[in-house]
């Protein structure tokens, strides 16, 4: 395998490209490919939502159905509280939700996403350890 994969799609993939940087095969461009490729699957574990509008810990979402209590944010706050607000506007048969209340454990600084982590996301379906991915990825920084 010579270059960097556009994608890594399985563990072995993953733990090739490391194999590949350590023995010395990859330059510094493609060793700062390789982390932003380690940076891209970390980002598979977390559902991104824009936030429509927050008051402290209270966040309005467009109607988020995955979203529930307990789940945790890529700030490390948690949710208290999740309400599906029903759509009393809808024509259509059967219940229309339009938009969904969460309250977190703290204010999220980013105000513009809202960003939760899944538990049945990529890496847990393909066998990825995140701490493997993060020290692999700090490993192509070097």
């Amino acid at each position: 395998m010579r270059g960097i994969p556009r994608k890594i799609q399985t563990r072995a993939d993953l733990q090739n490209l490391f194999a590949m940087a350590r023995s010395g095969e990859l330059d510094s461009k493609e060793k700062a490919e390789a982390a932003e490729r380690c940076n891209e699957l970390l980002a598979t574990q977390f559902h991104s939502v824009p936030i429509l509008s927050a008051e402290g810990a209270n966040i309005k979402v467009r109607y988020f159905p995955e979203c529930k209590q307990g789940d945790a944010t890529s700030e490390g706050a948690s949710i208290k509280s999740v309400k599906h607000i029903e759509d009393k506007d809808s024509e259509d048969v059967g219940v229309q939700f339009s938009e969904t209340h969460i309250t977190l454990t703290k204010a999220p600084a980013d105000k513009e996403v809202l960003s939760i982590l899944m538990a049945d996301n990529f890496l847990t379906q393909n066998n990825f350890d995140v701490a493997e991915i993060n020290f692999m990825r700090g490993g192509f920084m070097q």
